[in-house]
């Protein structure tokens, strides 16, 4: 047998037995390029049928022809080879195949499977692996002749998928009805004989043979053409003609009203421009997720639909998957052509352009959309309008657009509505009323999951309980929901509430390269915020360094002030306050416009009292805790930060008074921030001149640290070093040291100060530097560089893992 590789395939064992008989007699029934052909001429060459008549490709023969073949079997008189593609639609070849295997002698070729082309290329001298056969027999379909034309490139380093696009266009670059079926089979439909003649113009029998000689070209997997032969038809017919097609096939689907999406979306993929077709896309991609309606919407343009009246649904969809660039410039093209568009489209221009200004971290742009489409056009997005511009700190302004005339009392008007005006109470009236209204606009929304808005309800109900202490009622409000801004605040209830391990695990399963500017300053206030509660200052400066890009471009407005809290207290911490001294500006900036609202405002003047202390600087404590008492007047969570910036700032006088500094810290966690309270009583007992007072202190410490969830660290036998027994004679001068020494070692060699250590580990300073002393004493260490030298070799400073492999792997030793 000749063969695509020059070497002849093996004729098959079962056609030898077959011709075993007396006479021989053989049918051999395979599809093109399975060999029939090669097998008959080795028969010829060998003369292994000896005088048999040879009848090749009886498929093309007459019914007579054929039906004489039949009778010549039957009779088992006569030797007789014959070879065929299979046509399941001829009753004549039908009758021959059951004659023939009456006798035993039918054979069919089939497909190579993966072990059979392993077989052929190990026959042929090549060694392919595993995953290489499965992908030539995935290109090929096992089709022999296919198959050793990707053989053959591999074996002359040529593309093989070139080779098998080269076989395949050979195979039928004579037959154009049968390149004109294999090319509605790559459309991805079933071929069916009734509806092929009414695209082709055929008659019913015409169709039925141009199906079977299809199947029998074996470039058809089922009724899908083989990946190798992807596309060869289309090419050989000719864009011109597969649209055409194209077109005659839509006409019998829309006329049927069996159109598919899958399908009109590969109808528009050949460039053809049809109403019918476009009008289709359109209304499927009302009930399309974000990401697929944009696709649609996109794809009924190139068909045919006009692109300004689509402007503002592709806009919709663009923002609502993500795609701010599509969105941006949709809007862009709609708002410089406001005068001539609809108010509605204009409207929803500026609806989706402020929303992606908002999701950048730029809401004073988004603001400044709304300004300028003003009242007159604001229409039922008044309320969305207006919250953005109370929430940008321009009160007047939001006012003005609430003046817009209403639209129809729908689910979704009536929730924007108690949306802005529960943001507005948030801002100047009470909280209870405030919260009760945003909670109502979750219950009253309208389900329209695709239109966007610069903020979510849940969001900004979530951020109200946040600042209110509320942090149970923002966790409700946030469940089920796992959108990345959403993931976000749900860590910041955990971070505010001492659960160091849920804020970091929410915060690891946020990926970085899908988070927006607005998202990445709540992300990098987070990292931060967890760097400074576990005292990691290598890990605070590093997150500090990352968040410079976010600091640098943000637009500060209400809705951001938690995590802008944090990166100025990192600013602080870093010696670094400089870099976001603007943006802290802004933000009292804001609050002034809004009339200091306490709800929103307690928090970062509870940072303030935090950013004063870090910097030492007690004078600048004075005007956030006055701040504080004021809102204290008609908020108990800024009351509970004004009874603990009172108490900090007594602390720092060297006024420590036990009761109010205990009274303070537990006022502090009953709000959920239990850190806090847990890091004024460790500061209190740093500050104490008597044990007993600095133990009671410290005993509170850790008492309301735990009332986060969190794990403290164990306490030492006593809290201060006069009353820790020295036991260092009791150990070798050289030897590992106690678990309390190694996290003072860990935290040292970080380099936190004694007071830091002592913060974490809710112990005193003097027992901090105790611990360092007698550390020093055991290592043998001359100073205290050389000291922190012998334990950084020691591995301290690093991840306990690591030092612990450092000594089983027999690293360096400070011992001499």
């Amino acid at each position: 047998m000749s063969s695509l590789l020059g070497r002849p395939r093996p004729v098959p064992r079962a056609v030898t037995r077959a011709l075993a008989a007396e006479p021989p007699l053989l049918l051999l029934v395979g599809g093109a390029g399975t060999g029939k052909s090669e097998i008959l001429a080795a028969l010829r060459d060998t003369d292994i049928a000896g005088p048999a008549r040879i009848v090749d490709d009886a498929h093309t023969l007459t019914v007579d022809v054929v039906e004489d073949l039949a009778l010549l079997a039957r009779s088992g008189t006569h030797a007789l080879v014959v070879a065929t593609e299979p046509r399941a639609h001829r009753l004549d070849l039908r009758a021959l195949a059951s004659a023939f295997s009456a006798r035993s002698a039918l054979v069919e070729l089939r497909p190579w499977t993966p072990r059979e082309i392993a077989g052929r290329a190990s026959a042929l001298g090549q060694s392919r692996s595993p995953e290489t056969i499965q992908a030539v027999h995935r290109l090929t379909g096992g089709v022999p002749d296919l198959a050793e034309a990707a053989l053959s490139a591999l074996l002359s380093g040529a593309d093989p998928r070139q080779a098998v696009a080269a076989r395949v266009r050979e195979r039928v670059a004579a037959d154009r009805a049968l390149a004109s079926v294999l090319a509605l089979a790559d459309l991805g439909i079933a071929l069916d004989a009734t509806e092929l003649a009414a695209v082709l113009g055929a008659g019913p029998q015409q169709a039925r043979d141009t199906i079977d000689a299809a199947h029998a070209s074996g470039l058809l997997l089922g009724d899908a053409l083989l990946p190798g032969a992807a596309g060869v038809p289309a090419a050989l017919l000719g864009a011109h003609a597969v649209r055409a097609l194209a077109r005659a096939l839509l006409a019998v689907r829309a006329h049927e009203g069996a159109l598919t999406l899958d399908l009109a979306v590969r109808l528009a993929a050949t460039g053809i421009t049809e109403p019918g077709l476009s009008e289709y896309l359109v209304a499927q991609s009302d009930s399309a997720d974000s990401a697929v309606a944009a696709m649609l919407l996109d794809t009924a343009v190139e068909t045919g639909a006009d692109a300004d009246t689509l402007a503002s649904r592709r806009a919709e969809a663009a923002i609502a998957a993500g795609d701010l660039a599509t969105a941006e410039r949709l809007t862009d093209r709609i708002l410089e052509d406001a005068a001539s568009r609809p108010v509605a489209d204009v409207r929803t221009a500026v609806r989706i352009a402020a929303t992606a200004a908002a999701q950048q971290g730029m809401l004073g742009r988004s603001a400044d959309l709304y300004e300028w489409l003003g009242p007159g056009r604001a229409g039922p997005d008044a309320p969305i309008g207006a919250a953005v511009l109370l929430a940008a700190g321009r009160p007047d302004a939001a006012a003005l657009l609430r003046s817009a005339e209403p639209g129809a009392p729908t689910s979704s008007a009536a929730a924007a509505q108690l949306f802005e005006a529960g943001l507005r109470e948030s801002v100047g009236g009470d909280g209870r009323i405030a919260m009760n209204r945003l909670t109502r606009a979750l219950a009253t929304r309208g389900a329209q999951p695709g239109r966007m808005q610069p903020d979510s309800i849940e969001a900004v109900t979530a951020l109200l309980c946040l600042h209110a202490g509320e942090l149970s009622h923002a966790r409700t409000v946030l469940a089920h929901h796992s959108s990345v801004r959403h993931r976000l605040l749900t860590a910041w209830a955990s971070l505010l509430g001492g659960d160091m391990a849920a804020a970091a695990a929410e915060v690891a399963a946020v990926s970085p390269e899908v988070v927006r500017a607005r998202d990445r300053l709540f992300l990098h206030g987070l990292r931060v915020g967890l760097a400074r509660r576990t005292g990691d200052l290598g890990s605070l400066l590093t997150e500090w360094a990352a968040a410079q890009e976010v600091v640098a471009g943000y637009s500060v407005d209400l809705f951001g002030l938690l995590p802008l809290g944090e990166l100025w207290l990192a600013g602080v911490r870093a010696g670094d306050s400089d870099r976001i001294a603007h943006l802290v500006t802004q933000a009292h900036d804001l609050l002034a416009a809004l009339g200091e609202p306490p709800l929103w405002g307690a928090a970062l003047h509870w940072y303030g009292v935090q950013a004063a202390i870090t910097a030492d600087h007690p004078a600048d404590l004075v005007p956030h805790a006055r701040a504080l008492a004021t809102a204290a007047e008609s908020s108990s969570y800024a009351a509970a930060l004004a009874r603990a910036g009172h108490a900090w700032l007594t602390v720092l006088k060297g006024d420590v008074d036990a009761t109010r500094i205990r009274d303070a810290a537990q006022a502090l966690a009953t709000i959920g921030l239990p850190w806090d309270g847990a890091r004024l009583a460790s500061e209190g007992a740093l500050r104490a001149s008597d044990t007993s007072t600095a133990t009671a202190l410290l005993q509170l410490a850790r008492t309301v640290r735990q009332t986060s969830g969190a794990t403290p660290s164990p306490p030492d036998s006593a809290p201060d070093a006069a009353s820790e027994k020295d036991t260092s004679s009791d150990r070798p001068a050289c030897g590992p040291l106690s678990d309390r020494e190694a996290e003072v070692a860990d935290l040292v060699v970080s380099g936190l100060t004694y007071r830091e250590v002592g913060n974490r580990l809710y112990i005193s300073a003097k027992t901090v530097e105790h611990h360092v002393a007698r550390i020093r004493r055991r290592l043998g260490a001359g100073s205290r560089s050389e000291l922190l030298s012998m334990l950084r070799a020691m591995g301290y400073g690093v991840d306990v893992r690591r030092r612990d492999t450092t000594y089983q792997n027999g690293g360096t030793s400070a011992c001499p």
